[in-house]
Formats: structure tokens, C-alpha cells, sequence
């Protein structure tokens, strides 16, 4: 890959599409957004815009319908559409689902066997085209929600159950890795993390803090073999049912990382951590650019190889999000000129996206909008989701033209 900055965004597509007894509504963004019906729009936006790299999702659980059966409709229109236009895919290929035929999901003891023929069969397919590609997105929400806190399937709870997802998605991620290199060795794996930051200031929650901020870490750790007797989660992880094969295992088939990606909302990635009489209380903390730095230069400290913001954005009105764009771009200029290896930023999503909560509740999609993107939704009498750009769009773009990095 060209050592080039990338100036990217990407379209929400969070597939959570099981309904059960916990939630009777799917979770598509593609469809709650419409970008099923208006994905030539939303893809000619973001080319006007002036990005020239975008991080798609595929839906899995459509393209995949039954075991060994796979429907690329959509991926040839859409791949086909993004190389006339000129846009460039970092292809998403799990953002938090998988097909229902899969029992159990991610614990399914085939998970990562099925995990990489997925994604080798789809790189096969396009390649050529398909260059960059994240293998999960976000593993560690994919652990504390379907592992740790039971919101989505398999609903496993605590730390048991986030363990049991941190083995099983890791191990995904490395066949994955494993395969598509043997097979397409040029193929770029731009990994995708939530990254976070916990502080208090009660020193009795000082070791329960650094264990917090050491889990967003975990999934990188264990995939490049770190996770030995010395890694400081290595008591825990033991004690939640991790085995000595497990880290032999992740020792012996460790992978190479090509890029690492950090994901930062300056809402909703740093938190304070203080009592709340017996527990533990969890506080939002607004991070503005202070803590993404400190995340930064955290992972170039940490590990070897490129840094790229993978996600960032804010919500609010345009004003608040044309702040944060100022602010944090100019924090990169800050960065790059320092000699910090950044290759890559990320304005995510690209359009607003429907809070998560959708899922669980009964009320219109519109009531779910979170304003975050540069295309501002909204649904008009006819129960179509309107697009509209404004001064956002118009500041993205003439920056995109104008910095250096």
C-alpha cells in the first residue's frame, strides 16, 4: 500500500439481524438508513465530498444465506459502481453479526473456519480490486456485548462469557489473517478497535483501571502472540478460563498486524471511574483532542507499524461537529509533523446512523437518528430518509484539498 495519507470515511453498518425473545426488531443500518435504496447517492456524496477511501460493510447474514452458499448481487453492483466512480473500499467484513444458520454465533465451534472462508471467498472474488480490508470490526464491543453484558446473541454474561468470545473472535481473526495472506499476500488488514480510556481519582480503583484500559488492548495483544506469563491480564484471562493451550496456541499462530486502527468519540470514549456506594459507576467524561492524543501515541508507543484514526466524529449541530473536525485535524498536523507514523483519518459515519437502542424499542427510526455525519438524514411524509449536505460537507471538502499530512 502506498504510504500516501488516506483521508477516509465509512457508512454505519452495524448487522445485528437475529430477533428472539430479547429484542423482536433486527438491527440493519443499511436498511434503517435506506442505503439499500440509495447507495449510488450515498457513494457519489462521499467521492464529492472528496474522500477517496471508504470503510464498507457487507452484510454477512445476506450474502452468506445458508453454509457454504453465497449470493454477490449486491457486492458486484456496488463493488462495480465504487471502481467507475473511483472510490476505494476497506472492505468491513464483520461489524458485530453473523448468519443465522451459524448456532451460537461467535462461540460456534467453527467460528473462525467460517469466519475465514467468508472473507477469503469475497477477497477471492474481487480480487484485484479489494486491496484493504478490516477482518472485524471492533472486536472487543463484540465481546462485552454478546460476551460480557448479554445485549446481543449469544447473550453470554460476565467475565466467562467475555473470555469465551475474546478466544473465539481472536482465533477468527488470525485464520482469517492466515488465509488471505497465503492467498492474496499484497492484501492490506487494517484492524479496527474501540479504543478507550478510564481514570479516576480514588486510588482504591486504580488497579480495577488498569485492568479496564488493558482489555481494549487484549485482542491486539493475543493475535501477535504478547499474551505470555508477563502480560499484566495474563492472572485474570487464567481465571476466567483461559488455558495454557489457549496461549500456546495464540503463541505459535501469531500474525503480523499491517495497520492498527483506533476508533475515539470524544463523547463516548473516555470515562470516569468512581464509587457508587458498594460498584463501581462509569461516567462519560467529554475527552475532546487531549485523550485522543494520548491514545495515539499510546498504540505508537505499544506496538510497531501505522496508526489510523478509524473512527471519529461528534454529535451534535454542524457547528459542533465543524469544531471537532478543526480541532482534531489539527491535532494530526501536530502529530505528523512530530514523526508519529499516522497514515490514515477517518470522519465516521459518513451519514447519521440509528442509535443501537432501535433494537430494544418500540418507537419510528426516526426517533433513533444520532446526528453524527456529513450527510445529515431525515424522514419526509413519504417515509423516505432525505439526504442533505450543508456547511460540514462543504468544510471536509476543501480541507481534504488544501491539508498536508
Amino acid at each position: 500500500m502506498k504510504k500516501d495519507f488516506m483521508w477516509i470515511t465509512g457508512i454505519e453498518d452495524t448487522f445485528v439481524s437475529k430477533t428472539d425473545r430479547v429484542s423482536k426488531r433486527p438491527l440493519d443500518e443499511y436498511e434503517l438508513t435506506q442505503h439499500y435504496s440509495h447507495w449510488k447517492d450515498d457513494l457519489k456524496i462521499i467521492r464529492d465530498t472528496g474522500f477517496k477511501y471508504v470503510r464498507y460493510g457487507i452484510p454477512w447474514y445476506t450474502i452468506n444465506p445458508e453454509k457454504g452458499k453465497y449470493d454477490f448481487d449486491w457486492t458486484d453492483r456496488v463493488f462495480d459502481f465504487m471502481k467507475r466512480i473511483g472510490l476505494i473500499p476497506i472492505v468491513d467484513f464483520i461489524h458485530y453479526g453473523t448468519p443465522e444458520w451459524m448456532d451460537n454465533g461467535f462461540i460456534n465451534s467453527n467460528f473462525p473456519e467460517h469466519m475465514a472462508e467468508y472473507e477469503l471467498k469475497v477477497m477471492d472474488r474481487y480480487r484485484g480490486f479489494l486491496q484493504l480490508y478490516t477482518p472485524m470490526n471492533e472486536p472487543f464491543i463484540t465481546q462485552e456485548f454478546c460476551g460480557r453484558l448479554s445485549l446481543w446473541p449469544p447473550y453470554l454474561s460476565g467475565d466467562d462469557g467475555f473470555v469465551k468470545l475474546l478466544i473465539s473472535t481472536a482465533k477468527g481473526i488470525v485464520e482469517t489473517v492466515k488465509a488471505i495472506k497465503r492467498e492474496l499476500p499484497e492484501a492490506f488488514a487494517l484492524h479496527v478497535e474501540a479504543s478507550g480510556i478510564f481514570f479516576s481519582e480514588d486510588p482504591v480503583f486504580d488497579k480495577k483501571v488498569r485492568e479496564m484500559n488493558d482489555l481494549r488492548y487484549v485482542t491486539y495483544d493475543l493475535i501477535q502472540g504478547l499474551v505470555d506469563d508477563r502480560h499484566s491480564l495474563t492472572d485474570y484471562l487464567f481465571q476466567k478460563g483461559f488455558t495454557s493451550k489457549d496461549q500456546d496456541w495464540f503463541e505459535s499462530e501469531s500474525i503480523e498486524i499491517d495497520g492498527f486502527g483506533v476508533n475515539y468519540y470524544p463523547q463516548l470514549s473516555v470515562y470516569k471511574v468512581s464509587r457508587n456506594g458498594s460498584s463501581i459507576k462509569l461516567e462519560s467524561y467529554y475527552g475532546g483532542t487531549e485523550y485522543l492524543k494520548e491514545l495515539i501515541l499510546a498504540y505508537a508507543s505499544r506496538y510497531s507499524g501505522p496508526v489510523f484514526l478509524t473512527e471519529t466524529s461528534i454529535n451534535g449541530d454542524p457547528a459542533h461537529q465543524i469544531r471537532w473536525w478543526k480541532e482534531s485535524t489539527n491535532l494530526f498536523k501536530e502529530l505528523t509533523a512530530g514523526g508519529v507514523n499516522l497514515r490514515g483519518y477517518t470522519w465516521f459515519p459518513a451519514m447519521d446512523l440509528i442509535n443501537w437502542d432501535y433494537r430494544y424499542g418500540t418507537g419510528r427510526v426516526e426517533e433513533y437518528l444520532e446526528p453524527m455525519g456529513f450527510i445529515q438524514l431525515s424522514m419526509n411524509s413519504g417515509r423516505e430518509m432525505v439526504r442533505r449536505t450543508g456547511d460540514l460537507a462543504e468544510i471536509i471538502s476543501r480541507d481534504i484539498a488544501t491539508l498536508s499530512l
